[in-house]
């Protein structure tokens, strides 16, 4: 039964970034908990938790909220280090690596996969995602620039084809780096998914061209992990409310704007989904940010933010 240390995943099915951390939380054996919220908004039962971040995954543990793949991943590996998946050659490398697939490959998939979906796509969800980026939802400009992307997608496919074809040594290039899977080929497996769960026909094209390439994602597919407990929204919410969240001595380090421990700031992505989060400084430093915030359902959480990605402003 899901409790106040209970890994628990907001998240929905066809999420290329909830699968990313599925994905991690197989890699690692963990076991978590599930709760389905939905693809567009309103999330009632999210918002709460979040103070206002709306995008997909959040994780919780207990009263304590993680924003964005990246913060996931670095809490992950800081509360369960083993097995480690930031393995030697990894670190650092492993956030350089996001920054692509996480932004440009990822940005082609969208396109590539609603250039060939068209009329397919509810009405519902572009005009979700047109309030969310501010710009149009266009699937007659993705379609005819359809083709285009296409190359540019198989393109970026290619460098993972050349660097298995790099790897030296007795069981090398089976994995992105070194002798097993890590974080690494977390953040690349996540866009062949992606492609894969639309537009399946596409994906075995482009691998026709990167064999290695294939077999290496059928390896990554084939990692097992502990399957999870199913719990609802207003569990997940009880579960913030008796709970508090993990004591942490407030700090900031080097801030640039001059933050300092209980100022509050508002902390939004600086890309799309800019819906600001209000709350207290816990800890700022190079790599995250920590707001303390209360909520009438959730009461008192804090929630936490890497630092790239994302802005922090003042408020008066």
């Amino acid at each position: 039964m899901a409790g106040p240390q209970t890994i628990i995943l907001h998240h929905y099915e066809t999420s290329p970034f909830s699968e990313k951390i599925r994905l991690i939380l197989r890699m690692k054996n963990l076991g978590w908990s599930s709760v389905e919220i939905p693809s567009i908004m309103p999330k009632p039962l999210l918002i709460p938790l979040t103070g206002g971040y709306r995008k997909t995954p959040v994780l919780q543990i207990g009263a304590d909220i993680f924003c964005d793949s990246a913060m996931i991943i670095r809490a992950l590996e800081e509360r369960f280090p083993l097995p480690s998946i930031d393995l030697p050659g990894h670190e650092g490398l492993s956030n350089m690596i996001a920054a692509w697939t996480d932004g440009k490959w990822f940005q082609t998939s969208v396109g590539v996969i609603f250039g060939a979906l068209g009329d397919k796509v509810p009405d519902a969800f572009k005009k979700d995602r047109e309030k969310m980026s501010g710009r149009p939802f266009d699937t007659k400009a993705m379609a005819a620039a359809a083709p285009m992307l296409q190359d540019q997608w198989r393109a970026q496919l290619m460098w993972i084809e050349e660097r298995l074809e790099g790897g030296q040594g007795a069981g090398a290039g089976q994995w992105i780096i070194g002798m097993k899977p890590g974080l690494v080929d977390a953040h690349v497996f996540m866009n062949p998914w992606f492609v894969e769960k639309n537009v399946p026909d596409f994906l075995e094209a482009c691998f026709k061209s990167a064999p290695r390439t294939r077999d290496w994602y059928q390896r990554m597919k084939e990692i097992e992990g502990q399957e999870p407990e199913e719990i609802t929204g207003e569990q997940a919410l009880k579960i913030a409310r008796d709970a508090a969240p993990r004591l942490k001595a407030a700090k900031t380090v080097g801030e640039l704007q001059g933050f300092e421990p209980g100022e509050r700031v508002a902390v939004a992505p600086d890309d799309y989904g800019r819906d600001w989060v209000e709350g207290e400084i816990v800890i700022a430093t190079a790599e995250r940010i920590i707001l303390h915030r209360h909520d009438d359902q959730a009461e008192t959480v804090n929630v936490h933010f890497p630092r790239t990605g994302f802005m922090v402003r003042r408020l008066d």
